[in-house]
């Protein structure tokens, strides 16, 4: 197992997508899933998706990445820092969960950074909800220009993604099956065997990280929305309260 780093230790060098292990899971294998987020803060929406796709994929090991920047987001209402020890917190006692730092936001360059780290044979599985699989489709192409890998246009990207990667994609906010298979059905480009959908309690998939951030600020509780570990880090820390 690698020991673990703090998040001072993960600051990347250079412009090239890189991912730091700040803590390794004690189970390896050549199937890895990659949940990349703000965990801003960590959910128990997290926490049973990574575990419901573990399972139902047959996942050797998770990496829960947090991203040093985002796609849509500039700021973070708490420091990299915090969520690093958040999810410590979190997936303290969960053998097959690694946690990383990612320099990128985009998911064509995270195969490049996963790259420097796992073997060239891993099969590459991204966990995301439906929401996030939109952006990843990017049908008014606001993100090809801003890869740190250049591509002539969105298609050519999304053809890069879907043969380095498959995407486990989870129903969420109402977005089952059948809102996937349309949104496939509109864009040829990305190979249906390439997209793994993932069943997940309704009840869950309403959960939010920004739900959470907006009880902190008007004081109302956050108790089962967070691990009880995290609700009591972010209380002793006065995260996301005004």
């Amino acid at each position: 197992m690698q020991s673990d780093r703090s998040a001072e230790d993960t600051s990347p060098s250079g412009d090239a997508p890189v991912i730091e292990l700040i803590k390794r899971a004690d189970i390896n294998g050549p199937r890895l899933g990659v949940f990349a987020a703000s965990f801003n803060p960590p959910t128990v929406a997290h926490v049973e998706l990574i575990r419901c796709a573990t399972k139902t994929f047959s996942l050797d090991e998770v990496v829960a990445l947090a991203g040093r920047t985002n796609a849509d987001k500039l700021d973070y209402e708490c420091s990299l820092e915090d969520r690093l020890a958040m999810l410590r917190l979190t997936f303290a006692s969960e053998p097959r969960v690694s946690i990383g730092v990612s320099s990128h936001a985009f998911y064509v360059d995270t195969i490049e950074a996963i790259g420097g780290r796992y073997p060239g044979q891993t099969d590459l599985h991204f966990i995301v909800g439906f929401d996030t699989f939109e952006r990843v489709i990017d049908r008014e192409d606001r993100y090809t220009a801003r890869y740190h890998r250049s591509f002539s246009d969105r298609i050519s990207a999304l053809k890069y993604l879907f043969t380095k990667s498959k995407f486990i994609v989870a129903a969420r906010s109402g977005a089952g099956r059948e809102a996937v298979e349309r949104l496939l059905d509109t864009e040829p480009a990305v190979p249906r065997e390439q997209i793994l959908f993932l069943e997940f309690p309704d009840e869950l998939g309403e959960v939010s990280a920004t739900e959470v951030r907006r009880r902190r600020r008007i004081g109302e509780a956050i108790t089962g929305l967070v691990p009880a570990q995290v609700e009591l880090y972010i209380k002793q820390r006065n995260l996301y309260a005004v």
